[in-house]
């Protein structure tokens, strides 16, 4: 009885284990609606200065795991965070944070954003892959998610963005200046901000 006895507190106890373990990985991701952005305006890290105004807007309509509504058209905005200008054909980097979303009604709401991708605006994207249509957004967003993007994507310029992370994303080119056109394609994660920096909810 004692043998049958431990086996149950043994099989309660892998039991609980493993449902800890499930509650932990589902806490470190969160249902997403993808979505695309375009820039509203070129940035170039030859005359970007910190605090400078950026915006983009939302190519489609999106609701959030939390309920939030961005229809089509929203701006998401926010500024530069850091800018490095390129010396003698060397290296540049351009940080961007947004913080806001500014809906058509007027109504501006703090949010998290996370660039998970970027593309060349759609006439340049059909250009060297011959189809304008980019993908949409992943679904996804792990709390602990890293995204790289290598440099043949946009034009020599690579991108790094972290869920975690203070900055939506960092741009960087070896070898001259960045040179984001206007309606530079930005892949993002949005949610509501949260004090600890955290994404609660996603798009």
């Amino acid at each position: 009885m004692r043998v049958a006895r431990a086996l149950r507190s043994l099989s309660l106890g892998v039991a609980t284990a493993s449902f800890l373990l499930a509650g932990a990985a589902c806490a470190q991701s969160i249902s997403l609606s993808g979505v695309n952005t375009e820039l509203d305006r070129a940035l170039d890290s030859q005359n970007a200065k910190p605090g400078q105004a950026v915006e983009v807007k939302l190519d489609g309509s999106v609701r959030t795991a939390g309920g939030m509504d961005f229809p089509k058209g929203t701006e998401l905005t926010g500024q530069v965070s850091r800018a490095q200008a390129s010396e003698s054909g060397g290296p540049s980097s351009i940080s961007l944070v947004f913080t806001r979303a500014q809906l058509k009604d007027g109504k501006t709401i703090p949010v998290k954003v996370t660039v998970v991708g970027a593309y060349p605006p759609s006439d340049g994207y059909e250009a060297t892959y011959g189809n304008g249509d980019v993908a949409p957004a992943p679904k996804t967003l792990s709390l602990k998610g890293k995204y790289d993007q290598e440099a043949g994507i946009l034009r020599n310029i690579s991108m790094t963005s972290s869920v975690q992370g203070h900055n939506s994303a960092t741009f960087s080119r070896k070898d001259g200046n960045i040179k984001l056109e206007t309606g530079t394609v930005l892949q993002v994660g949005i949610g509501a901000a949260h004090g600890n920096g955290a994404m609660t909810s996603g798009a």
